[in-house]
This record gives structure tokens, sequence and C-alpha cells, in this order.
């Protein structure tokens, strides 16, 4: 088993955070409604969607060639009064015109298949992701 390295968040301002990863990358997180950082529910659909994009890549690749662009749109649904995500929609946005109809198909089961195989985060929230905290 291999544990991810831990992730810190710091408050840069009021209502404002900075998560910073091993590798030194930050990116800016607030409310939606205070301006154009990504709130914490967009990162957990931004996750969502890149790693099935990365889970997808390989095959995607090999079908469609290695500069084929990959879009992925992730759309929730929100339960205002329990305050919490109740669905989430991953859809991928692919250019098969070069693929038949019959070579789509496959690929659009293969790109399945990678994502429920590889995918850890829809893997993680699918079941229910416990969450611990500790103060």
């Amino acid at each position: 088993m291999s544990n991810p390295s831990p992730v810190h968040v710091r408050r840069s301002a009021p209502a404002k955070f900075v998560a910073t990863n091993a590798r030194g990358a930050e990116i800016t997180i607030g409310r939606s409604q205070d301006g154009a950082d990504f709130s914490p529910v967009e990162l957990l659909m931004a996750a969502l969607g890149a790693c099935a994009g990365l889970s997808a890549d390989d095959v995607v690749s090999r079908r469609l060639g290695s500069a084929a662009p990959i879009g992925v749109v992730v759309e929730a649904e929100k339960d205002d009064e329990a305050d919490r995500l109740t669905r989430a929609a991953t859809r991928f946005v692919l250019d098969a015109s070069s693929l038949s109809a019959t070579d789509a198909e496959p690929l659009v089961t293969v790109v399945r298949r990678a994502v429920e195989r590889t995918c850890t985060v829809s893997r993680s929230v699918e079941p229910g992701l416990p969450v611990d905290l500790t103060v």
C-alpha cells in the first residue's frame, strides 16, 4: 500500500486558503461567491474530472493518437439543506470522428473500464469516504 503525500492547506487571507503539495504546486481556494478562486466543491469536481481523464489517457491515446484532445465535464447536484453533493456526473468530450461507428463503441467501453478500475478519486467517493477530523 502506498499513501499519497500530505497536502498542506493554510489561510492566506480571510476566507482564502492556499493548498500546497509535496512537489511545491499551489492552488488558491475560496468561497465561490468571493471571486475567481476554486471553491472546495469545485476542487472535488475537478479532482473527479482530472482523475477520470488521467485514468483514460492511455486508452484514448492508443485509439485516437497521443495528441488527441481529451475534455472532461463534471456536473453536480447539491442538496442545499443537507449541504452536500447528492450526485456527480462525469462526461468525456472526445473527437472520435476519425473512427468508424464500429471502432467508436469499443472506445466508450475501454474508457469506462479504465476510469472504473483506476480512478482513485471516484473509487473513493462513490462508496463513501470516511473523513477523520482532528482539531
